[in-house]
Parts: C-alpha cells; sequence; structure tokens
C-alpha cells in the first residue's frame, strides 16, 4: 500500500491499495491530503482553499475478483458565497463506499445477461449497479484516493450562503420536493461491513 503522484497523470489525491495485501480479513488504510494535492484538490472542487483533507477506507476481499471499499472522507473547505461573494467555512464528514474488480471477468456475465434482455427488447438498457459494474483494478491496485475525492466533491455545498448578523441564511436555500420520511432507510457502509463481518 502506498501513496504514488504522477505528474502526467490528472489524480488529485491518489492513495492505492495493492489487491494482493486483501487475504480474508478486511484492509484498512488512513492518509491525508498533503499541500500540493490539497492546491490541486481544491481547482478541481471549485473552490477557494481546502485546509484538510483526510480519509479512512477499509477495504474487504468480496471474492469472484471483487472487492468492496468502505470508508470517510473528512475535509475542511473554503468557498465563495454565492449571494455576498465572502469566504464561507464549512467541514464535511462524509461516509462512501464502492466498488472495484476485473471487468473482464468479474462482471461479464451479468453485463452480457443485460445487454442481451435489452437486445431482444425484453427490457431497457440500463446503467448496471455499482457492484455488477466495478471500478477497474488496475495493474493489481484499486486507487482508494480517487474513489475519496468524487465522494467529497458529491459532498461539497453547491450553494454555500453566509450568514446575516442574526444568524440566518441571507437568502432561504431551496426547499426539497418530498420529504426524507417518504424514503426508505439506507444501510450505512458500516453496517454493511459489520454484517459482512458476521456472515463471514
Amino acid at each position: 500500500m502506498a501513496k504514488q503522484y504522477n505528474k502526467n497523470e490528472m489524480v488529485e489525491w491518489p492513495y492505492t491499495v495493492n489487491v494482493e495485501d486483501i487475504g480474508h480479513e478486511p484492509v484498512t488504510v488512513s492518509f491525508e491530503a498533503d499541500e500540493r494535492e490539497r492546491t490541486d484538490l481544491a481547482r478541481r472542487l471549485g473552490i477557494l482553499f481546502l485546509a484538510k483533507a483526510k480519509a479512512r477506507v477499509t477495504v474487504q476481499n468480496a471474492g469472484n475478483g471483487m472487492y468492496h471499499a468502505i470508508g470517510t472522507v473528512n475535509a475542511d473547505v473554503t468557498q465563495n458565497c454565492v449571494v455576498s461573494g465572502v469566504p464561507v467555512n464549512s467541514h464535511i464528514e462524509e461516509e462512501f463506499d464502492g466498488w472495484f474488480g476485473d471487468k473482464a471477468s468479474a462482471v461479464s456475465f451479468a453485463r452480457a445477461k443485460t445487454e442481451h434482455e435489452a437486445k431482444k427488447g425484453n427490457v431497457e438498457s440500463e446503467i448496471l449497479e455499482e457492484s455488477v459494474d466495478p471500478d477497474a483494478v488496475i495493474n493489481g491496485k484499486i486507487d482508494v484516493g480517487e474513489l475519496a475525492t468524487q465522494y467529497l466533491c458529491l459532498a461539497i455545498d453547491p450553494y454555500p450562503r453566509a450568514h446575516d448578523a442574526k444568524g440566518e441564511f441571507l437568502i432561504e436555500p431551496p426547499k426539497a420536493k418530498g420529504g426524507a420520511k417518504d424514503e426508505p432507510a439506507r444501510k450505512s457502509p458500516f453496517e454493511a461491513l459489520k454484517d459482512w463481518k458476521e456472515k463471514r
């Protein structure tokens, strides 16, 4: 397991795990972005400044050439307020998970079946679930740093607003349609890891 950086590659925060190191027990790694990586990440995220970016990831062997990564990314970001333009500081703590595998063999049957049904006209061609259509294992390594970066991108507020003197938003953020209570509870990645360990 090692952090690797190649100036010729557009990877801002790389951290790879060797799949050979993942046996019956999960492997857990922790890593933090250095100054150069934080500068590159801020540019990619379109924010003013990234004071901190840390991640902790557990990778387990799911069998059949598949690997499941579960982790948490923490970051302190500074953005421009969309109303006044003043700097807005916020802390992000986001859980995430992702799947990795050999696309050429591990999921060929599932992909072929879906494409075959679509061609027959029985079903519409649909995007496969991530566990069926995983990110690739490249040269025996999986890049959990890029996985953490992708979820950090998703967690950043696209419309940051500064507070006024009364502690209220200068402009109220738009309210989402529907209520969260109408949506089924989603099992967290860490609950999934616990279930996996109990099954083992």
